[in-house]
Order: structure tokens, then sequence, then C-alpha cells
């Protein structure tokens, strides 16, 4: 039986934080592949106030199931409260597919 890949979203405060919670993603084998998108302007509530920050986004690749990564994550993260959330994805290509199950 095949593994499934699944993708994960979560934010970080700078990109440091973002390199160093990937590096313990990929050396602690919960992940294998982690995109990292800079200097991502950040709009939220927080008391009732509109407040703005910079981040940066993960896009986590992983055979891991969503509460494994999830607790992982809370555990390595910066943020006290962080936003984790899975992507649903219906199918990836064989090739790639192949390629992550080795790795």
């Amino acid at each position: 039986m095949r593994k499934k890949i699944n993708i994960f979203y979560t934010t970080c405060g700078s990109i440091i934080d973002s390199k160093k919670l990937a590096r313990i993603l990929l050396s602690e084998n919960k992940a294998f592949c982690i995109n990292i998108l800079k200097n991502v302007e950040s709009l939220y509530l927080d008391k009732g106030r509109i407040k703005s920050s910079r981040e940066t986004i993960l896009i986590i690749k992983t055979t891991m199931n969503k509460s494994h990564i999830e607790n992982f994550i809370k555990n390595q993260h910066p943020y006290e409260i962080p936003f984790i959330t899975q992507i649903v994805i219906k199918d990836v290509n064989d090739e790639y597919l192949d390629w992550a199950t080795k790795n």
C-alpha cells in the first residue's frame, strides 16, 4: 500500500523561526519537503483592534497524519497559539509520490 502525502500550512514571525522549524521537521523525519514563503503581510483582529505583522508561511509536505504533525509543530513552534491546518489534496503524480516515500 502506498503512503499518502499530506500538506500542512502554518506561519511564523520571521524567516529565522521558519527555517529553524523546517530544519527540525526535516531532521526528525516528520516532513520530506517544506516550502517557505517570505514577507507575507498578515492583517488580523486582536481584542477588537485590527493589527498587522510580517510573517512567513510554511507549506509542509509529509506522510504524517494530522494529529501527529500538529502535536509536533505545537511543541516546536515559537507562537503560543500557532495556526496549523491541513490542506486536503486529491491526488499527487506518481513520480513525486515515489520520490517522497523514499525520502
